[in-house]
C-alpha cells in the first residue's frame, strides 16, 4: 500500500525510469506495421504475437496441443479485455525450441507393431499437424491404415477439392503413427519422406503465396536422399528423371533398404502439372517411383494418371460439421458460435460447403475480431472473396481449355436455368462435346449434378458462381461484349426449347393427371415426398384403373423414384398393362423398350421402338436409342462372343440416326447433342482398342 506522499514521490521516479529505458533501449523496441499486421526489430520480423487487433496482448498461457502451439491471453484494454486464443506461427521461438525438430529428419519414438509386439522406430520429416482439432474422417483413416499394411499396394491417391482437408487428413494419419496411435503390422517403413509441392496456403490472414518449386518431381527424390545425406553432392543434381530414380534405387540398396522400407508422401501434385502432357508425365513419374523406390501417398485436387488405391475426400457430414464448429469455438473462445443454436450451426455448415478449412477460418475470424457470425461470414465469403476464390478454384480453372472455361462463363452470364438444354446448347456454341463438360464438372467441386433420367440439371455452389463471374469481369471489354451476345442467343434458343418441351408435356399431363389424387401425387413427387406420392398414386389407380397415361406415369415413378427391385418389376408389368389398354401410348412403348434394353433384351426393345416409330416417334430418335442400347450391352457383356458385333451395330444405328436427323423435328437439338455425345464415346472406344 502506498500513501499519498510515497505515491507522489515514486510516480515522478517511475516516469523518469520509463523515459530513461525508452531512450536507452529504443533501438531494441519493435515497430508495428498495421497494414501487414507485423512486428519488426530493424529488418527482422518478430513472429511472437505481442499485438492482436492493434491491441497489446497479455499472455496467460502457452501450451502445445497435439503438436500445435497455442497462446491463450487477453487484450490489454480498459474497454474490452476479451480473451483470445492464437495458433503460434511456425517460425515463433516456441516452435524453434527443443520441443521442435532441429534437423530435417529425425528418428521417431519407439512404436509397437502387431507382429510379435516388436518395437520399431523410423526416420522421418513428418510436419506437425495443421490443426489440433480433428473431426470425422474415420473411414478415410481406416483406408489409409489398411493400404499402408498391404505389401501388394504401391500407391494411394487422396484426392478432392480445395478446402476439404486432404493434407490435414494425411498429416493426422502420419502424426498418429508417430504417437503410436496408428496400426503397423510390420516394422516398416524405415523412412517416411514428406514433400509438398503446394505453392499457396490459406490462413486466417488470407492467401499466402509460397516459394515456387523448380523440378518438383526430381526434388521429391532428392528430399528422400537428404534423410541420409543432409548436404547432397553435385552428382545428385547432374541426373534427372529415370536416371535419378535408378541412382536413388542403387543408393538405398547400399543402405540395406528395399522398396518396402520407404514411404513417400507427395503433397499437392496438381500444382506442378497443368497441361495434358505434363499431367501424363507426372503420372508416369509417380508410377515409376512407387514401383521402384517406395510406397507412395499422393494428394491432389484431381485424379492423377496413376494406378493407386483411391481415397476421395469430400465435405464432412452435417453432424461432423456442427461438432467441429463447437469444438473450434470452445477452443478459440468464439462466443457468438458457442451461444448459437443447432439450427444456426446447420445453416453455417451449408453456407461453408461442409469444408473444414472454411469452418476453421470462420471460427478464427470471430475469435480474432470479436465480430458477429453474420459479419464474419460476410468477411470470409465476400470481402476476402478474390483470394479465397483463387485458393479454392484457380487450379481447376487452369486445367481447363479455353473453350471449357467459356462454357462456364457463358452459363453464369445467361439467365437460362442450368439444365440439360442450356448446358448442351452452351457446349455446342463453344464447340466442345457435352461429355467433355461432364468430365470437367465431375473432376471439380463447382456444384452438384441432379440426374433426371435422360435429362439432368446442375446447381453451382455460391462461391463457384462468384468465381466464374469474377472471370467474366476480368475479360477485356470486347471479349465480354461477345460473351454477352452469346448469352442472349443462348437464352433465346433455350426459351424456345422449353416452350416445345412444355407443350409436349402438357398433352401427357392432361390425360395422366385428371383426378385430384393424381394431381396430388404429382405435387408430392415435385416436393420429393415419395411415400406420400406413392399413396396418392395408388388411390388414383383405384379411381381410374383404365387410364393408360396415368399408368405410364405411375410406372415411371416406381421405376425411377422408388427404385427397389420389387417396384421395378411392378413398373414393367404396369407399362405392359398401359400398352394393352392403349396400343398407341408412345411413352409407355418407349419406356418399356428402354427397360427391356437394360435387361439385355435387344429383340423386344427393338420391336417396341418400331411400334413407337409407326406412331409419332422419329426415325432418328428410334435409331439413336437402338445405338445406345447396343453400347450399353457391350459395356455390360464385353466377354460375350457377340459383344463386338453389338458395338458395330451401335455405330451403324448411330450413323443412320445422324443421316435421318431433321432440323424441323420437335427434339432436333436434343437428339443432335446425344448423337454427337455417343459418337464421341464410340470414337474413344475405337482409339483405345487400336
Amino acid at each position: 500500500m502506498l500513501c499519498e506522499k510515497n505515491a507522489s514521490e515514486w510516480s515522478v521516479k517511475t516516469l523518469e525510469l520509463v523515459e530513461l529505458s525508452l531512450s536507452t533501449l529504443g533501438d531494441l523496441l519493435p515497430s508495428y506495421d498495421k497494414k501487414n499486421h507485423q512486428l519488426t526489430i530493424g529488418s527482422d520480423v518478430v513472429y511472437f504475437p505481442f499485438v492482436n487487433a492493434e491491441l497489446p496482448l497479455v499472455v496467460r498461457k502457452i501450451i502445445c496441443n497435439r503438436g500445435v502451439w497455442e497462446l491463450q491471453g487477453r487484450h490489454l484494454s480498459r474497454l474490452d479485455a476479451s480473451k483470445i486464443v492464437l495458433e503460434l506461427h511456425e517460425k515463433c521461438i516456441y516452435l524453434q525450441s527443443d520441443h521442435s525438430n532441429k534437423e530435417p529428419y529425425n528418428f521417431s519414438e519407439l512404436v509397437e507393431t502387431t507382429e510379435a509386439n516388436k518395437l520399431h522406430s523410423f526416420l522421418h520429416n513428418i510436419p506437425r499437424r495443421q490443426t489440433a482439432i480433428f473431426e470425422g474422417r474415420k473411414k478415410e483413416l481406416t483406408k489409409l491404415s489398411e493400404w499402408l499394411n498391404d505389401d501388394d499396394e504401391r500407391a494411394c491417391l487422396v484426392f478432392g477439392d480445395g478446402g476439404f482437408g486432404k493434407t490435414t487428413l494425411v498429416l493426422e494419419f502420419l502424426n498418429r503413427l508417430l504417437e503410436d496411435r496408428g496400426e503397423l503390422n510390420k516394422p516398416r517403413p524405415q523412412v517416411i519422406s514428406f514433400y509438398s509441392a503446394k505453392m499457396t496456403r490459406w490462413t486466417e490472414y488470407g492467401l499466402i503465396h509460397l516459394k515456387s518449386v523448380a523440378g518438383a518431381m526430381d526434388e521429391c527424390i532428392r528430399e528422400l536422399i537428404r534423410a541420409f545425406e543432409p548436404v547432397l553432392t553435385k552428382d545428385w543434381y547432374e541426373v534427372s528423371d529415370d536416371r535419378l530414380i535408378q541412382k536413388a534405387v542403387n543408393y538405398l540398396k547400399e543402405q540395406g533398404l528395399d522398396r518396402n522400407d520407404v514411404l513417400f508422401v507427395f503433397d499437392n501434385t496438381e500444382t506442378i502439372a497443368t497441361s495434358t502432357h505434363e499431367v501424363e508425365n507426372l503420372g508416369e513419374f509417380l508410377q515409376a517411383v512407387s514401383k521402384k523406390i517406395g510406397k507412395m501417398i499422393v494428394t491432389s485436387r484431381r485424379r492423377e494418371f496413376i494406378n493407386a488405391t483411391p481415397i476421395s475426400v469430400k465435405g464432412l457430414d452435417e453432424g461432423e460439421c456442427i461438432n467441429l464448429l463447437m469444438r473450434q469455438a470452445e477452443n478459440f473462445e468464439a462466443m457468438p458460435l458457442i451461444q448459437a443454436g443447432e439450427k444456426k450451426l446447420r445453416q453455417i455448415s451449408g453456407q461453408l460447403m461442409y469444408k473444414p478449412l472454411l469452418i476453421s477460418s470462420l471460427v478464427k475470424q470471430i475469435s480474432l475480431t470479436g465480430c458477429s457470425i453474420n459479419n464474419a461470414l460476410d468477411s470470409l465469403l465476400k470481402k476476402s472473396n478474390g483470394e479465397l476464390l483463387e485458393f479454392l478454384y484457380e487450379d481447376a480453372w487452369a486445367r481447363m481449355t479455353k473453350a471449357q472455361q467459356r462454357v462456364y462463363m457463358l452459363l453464369v452470364t445467361a439467365e437460362s436455368p442450368l439444365d440439360h438444354f442450356s448446358v448442351s446448347e452452351a457446349c455446342k456454341m463453344m464447340a466442345i462435346p457435352l461429355t467433355e463438360f461432364h468430365a470437367t464438372f465431375d473432376e471439380t467441386y463447382f456444384g452438384s449434378l441432379m440426374n433426371h433420367g435422360e435429362k439432368f440439371s446442375i446447381e453451382l455452389e455460391e462461391l463457384s458462381c462468384r468465381f466464374f463471374n469474377k472471370k467474366v469481369n476480368d475479360l477485356p471489354e470486347t471479349e465480354k461484349g461477345r460473351l454477352i451476345e452469346s448469352a442472349e442467343e443462348l437464352d433465346a434458343t433455350v426459351t424456345q426449347i422449353h416452350r416445345i418441351e412444355s407443350e409436349y408435356k402438357s398433352d401427357r399431363i392432361v390425360d395422366a393427371f385428371r383426378s385430384p389424387y393424381a394431381k396430388a401425387a404429382r405435387t408430392h413427387v415435385r416436393k420429393k415426398e415419395y411415400p406420400e406420392a406413392l399413396e396418392m398414386y395408388e388411390l388414383a389407380m383405384e379411381e381410374e384403373p383404365l387410364n393408360s397415361a396415368l399408368i405410364d406415369r405411375f410406372a415411371w415413378f416406381l421405376y425411377h423414384k422408388i427404385s427397389s427391385t420389387e417396384s421395378k418389376h411392378r413398373a414393367e408389368k404396369l407399362w405392359r398393362e398401359a400398352i394393352r389398354i392403349n396400343a398407341s401410348n408412345c411413352d409407355a412403348l418407349v419406356n418399356l423398350a428402354i427397360i427391356r434394353y437394360r435387361n439385355d433384351d435387344l429383340v423386344e426393345g427393338d420391336s417396341l421402338l418400331d411400334s413407337a416409330r409407326q406412331l409419332s416417334r422419329t426415325f432418328s430418335f428410334c435409331a439413336l436409342n437402338k445405338a445406345k442400347a447396343r453400347l450399353y450391352y457391350w459395356q455390360k457383356n464385353k466377354d460375350h462372343k457377340d459383344s463386338e458385333k453389338r458395338l458395330l451395330e451401335a455405330a451403324k444405328f448411330l450413323e443412320d440416326a445422324r443421316k435421318k436427323l431433321d432440323p424441323t423435328e420437335q427434339y432436333f437439338r436434343k437428339n443432335r447433342d446425344e448423337i454427337n455425345a455417343l459418337a464421341a464415346k464410340l470414337q474413344h472406344i475405337a482409339i483405345r482398342k487400336g
